[in-house]
């Protein structure tokens, strides 16, 4: 079977890469480890995981998406931390099975898997575990996970779903974004085009830019996965412009993508997307 690729972030991090398709990420204090997101449940996460550490694990959920969530069946029996905003998250009609690995799969994979899309479908569970159906200790502003000598907390910061969550880890100087930061973001379209959820995502940018001396780079959920800081002031000025009006994007549709989308920096964001 295709096992996932790894690469040491520092001494005490891993990213576990789930064929180009979403990362995830290992991490290790003195006490305990963290698994940072599970994928999407192709292949077998939890020996990779069990190949780098023996200690006691916890699973943190950035958000419920199955691309983040999908690998959780792997880990049932461990404490699983999630917000729960997430906990009924609309999928917009999003299969959550191995209806949406193979979506993903079919989509994803002949831009960014450089092997034989083929072999992906081998690496579907044979006993279609949901994505959904987990318990969880809820989550939220200000909760610190403790590995020891190393905690990471939690800051809450709603948009790409409501229950979106980062992990500081102020000693490591990591900041872990999930799909909150990345090169480029969705925001689902809403009712009449209101911007209230770009106002709710320009907040949380605001807040995770208040711990900005606290970390020097972006752990992100998708490709290359250390990101300079700065480009949250890019989304910064995007959300500010959408919001007073002064900037506007337009419609395009590009792979998966389908939505009004804006650029400035290094910084893409679909605002009112429709898939």
């Amino acid at each position: 079977m295709l096992a996932h690729q790894v690469e040491k972030i520092n001494e005490s991090t891993w990213r576990i890469n789930e064929f180009n398709l979403v990362n995830a990420f290992l991490l290790e204090g003195k006490k305990n480890s963290a698994l940072i997101d599970t994928g999407c449940g192709l292949g077998e996460i939890d020996k990779c995981v069990k190949e780098i550490t023996d200690k006691m694990l916890y699973v943190l959920l950035t958000h419920s998406h199955p691309d983040h969530a999908g690998g959780v069946y792997h880990f049932k029996s461990l404490p699983i931390y999630m917000n729960s905003d997430d906990d009924s998250l609309k999928l917009w009609g999003m299969r959550t099975d191995n209806g949406f690995r193979r979506m993903y799969i079919e989509t994803r994979g002949p831009r960014l898997y450089d092997g034989e899309i083929r072999n992906l479908y081998s690496l579907i569970p044979n006993d279609n575990p949901d994505c959904t159906s987990f318990d969880y200790i809820n989550i939220d502003d200000g909760s610190i996970i403790d590995l020891g000598e190393r905690t990471l907390e939690c800051i809450h910061t709603p948009g790409h779903t409501d229950g979106s969550i980062c992990f500081l880890d102020r000693k490591n100087r990591l900041l872990f974004s999930g799909d909150t930061i990345n090169r480029s973001i969705i925001l689902m379209r809403q009712p009449d085009n209101s911007t209230k959820l770009i106002k709710i995502f320009h907040d949380s940018l605001l807040k995770i830019w208040k711990h900005e001396k606290e970390f020097d780079s972006l752990i992100i959920g998708h490709g290359n996965p250390i990101l300079e800081k700065s480009i949250i002031k890019d989304y910064i000025k995007i959300t500010d412009g959408l919001l007073s009006g002064s900037l506007r994007g337009s419609y395009e549709e590009s792979g998966f993508r389908k939505g009004d989308v804006i650029r400035h920096g290094n910084a893409e964001l679909w605002y009112q997307c429709d898939s």
